[in-house]
């Protein structure tokens, strides 16, 4: 069963600087690992069934995987967020994506965060709109998985020093005292209890007949964690 439980570092009162140091760190850990490598293929079929000339990223955090993935989809990709990381990242909630801003739509790693109907109305926004949207996840509600997680406090110890660009307030939140490896760790295991399933996934996109769905799993070659997704293109007259 989904439990929609609360994650730290997505309440409004939760320091800027705590919440750059985690998505900095999962960003980090995401292309060193090449979690999402797989998406790729994904993706490219994804935009040239649209046509679509670039990618929209909603809820991009510090960039997600797209340091390792831009290389892959042969489009610009456009970077958002509600709370941006830094300049290079334009500030869009996605359960209001601006008309203007066409583009195939994804999301990595945070389509967790919305209760399932904000999750349906971003999926039917899509489709109204005609812009296909890919979601994608490394966390899921499984014993393996939550076990992985729960080490999330001692790869924050041990890979923050290493983590580009470097940040004094990071190096604090990791060590003096170890903040960032307890919010990591409990955001972390709430992630993979906030995850669809497959059947939530396609319970979600019940009705939206417009397009065609496709949900499957992923594993990248150096990732411990399986990784879901659900992609959506109109369907072809």
């Amino acid at each position: 069963m989904r439990l929609h439980l609360v994650e730290i570092h997505d309440l409004p009162s939760c320091p800027p600087s705590l919440r750059d140091a985690l998505t900095d760190f999962l960003a980090f850990t995401e292309n060193l690992s090449g979690a999402y490598d797989p998406v790729g293929p994904l993706l490219r079929r994804a935009l040239e069934r649209t046509k679509a000339r670039r990618i929209v990223d909603l809820c991009s955090g510090a960039g997600g995987p797209w340091r390792r993935l831009g290389a892959q989809v042969g489009v610009p990709v456009i970077l958002t967020d509600l709370y941006p990381h830094n300049d290079d990242v334009t500030r869009v909630d996605a359960r209001a994506v601006p008309a203007e801003l066409d583009g195939f739509r994804t999301i990595f790693t945070a389509f967790h965060h919305f209760r399932p109907a904000e999750a349906r109305a971003i999926l039917a926004d899509a489709v109204q709109r005609g812009q296909g949207i890919g979601v994608f996840e490394i966390a899921r509600r499984a014993p393996l998985e939550i076990a992985v997680v729960t080490l999330t406090w001692l790869g924050t110890l041990v890979s923050a020093p290493f983590i580009r660009p470097w940040r004094w307030s990071r190096l604090a939140w990791t060590y003096l005292p170890p903040v960032l490896p307890i919010l990591g760790t409990f955001d972390g295991v709430v992630s993979c209890l906030r995850t669809y399933s497959k059947p939530e996934l396609k319970d979600l996109v019940r009705g939206l007949d417009a397009y065609d769905w496709e949900i499957g799993d992923f594993r990248g070659r150096w990732s411990p964690l399986r990784g879901s997704y659900l992609i959506g293109v109109p369907r072809l007259s």
